[in-house]
């Protein structure tokens, strides 16, 4: 998240995921007929349902508890490791945690953000994974291509670079199968969401595993016109007869080389 007064809108967001949660186990709980008491919202849930958080799913537990997967991480994300991991692995926080920004739990969230981000980019590579996130992109989850002539195609998050950057200069990316161009995305509020939450693999290797899905390639092309007249590509054709002036012409019967003479 950039520097300044995204702080108090992240931890505003905070608050608000952590209410709906409540109220949503609250109303269950009051429209059970047995009355039985419902779990506590895990972090996991609570952290995918915060605003701008719509294309992260939900890592399986076990895959979180697999220290095979989480090689390396603990020296990426640093001393709070082990209290991030306990965040990660438990109940939502409280709104009374959050309502203090000085208190070590939002320093503690930070660092889950970041480990369980890195965690999910690995997560999304798997089998499960990649299933989890088919189903977000046949129900449209990821947005659409904002070129006109792809006619609406469902786009893929990705990131340009797998290693998370701590100066907001990875920001995720949206990538079109149809036209095969990068987007940028934009959220409202402007918060920063790392590419490497998704890394550069994700949306190739997810139109490699399932080809029904991939989209034939544009079949139209816009065309620039003036008066209902094509524009004539000047500035090619002067491109490509300066390559042909360029290239160094050789005398009729000139050897080609030393050995020719």
């Amino acid at each position: 998240y950039p520097p300044g007064d995204a702080c108090p809108q992240r931890a505003e967001d905070f608050r608000q995921a952590s209410s709906c949660l409540m109220q949503a186990a609250e109303g269950a709980l009051s429209s059970s007929e047995e009355g039985s008491s419902l779990d506590e919202p895990t972090w996991v849930s609570w952290f995918c349902m915060l605003r701008n958080h719509e294309f992260f799913c939900e890592v399986d537990p076990s895959f979180v508890q697999d220290r095979f997967n989480l090689y390396g991480l603990k020296e990426l994300v640093g001393p709070l490791y082990g209290e991030a991991m306990t965040m990660i692995l438990g109940y939502a926080p409280t709104e009374k945690q959050l309502a203090d920004p000085t208190q070590r739990v939002h320093k503690v969230l930070d660092t889950a953000r970041i480990l369980y981000g890195l965690i999910h980019a690995r997560y999304i590579l798997t089998a499960q994974g990649l299933s989890d996130m088919k189903a977000k992109y046949k129900a449209h989850e990821f947005g659409a291509c904002p070129r006109t002539l792809c006619d609406k195609q469902v786009v893929l998050p990705v990131g340009l670079s797998d290693t998370h950057s701590t100066s907001n200069e990875n920001p995720l990316k949206l990538f079109c199968p149809r036209c095969q161009e990068l987007y940028d995305h934009n959220v409202p509020g402007g918060n920063y969401i790392d590419g490497a939450f998704f890394g550069s693999t994700y949306p190739h290797l997810f139109l490699q595993t399932f080809r029904e899905v991939r989209p034939p390639p544009p079949t139209q092309r816009y065309v620039p016109r003036v008066f209902g007249f094509k524009i004539a590509k000047v500035e090619e054709q002067a491109l490509q007869n300066t390559a042909r002036e360029e290239w160094p012409k050789r005398l009729k019967n000139e050897p080609v080389s030393d050995w020719d003479s």
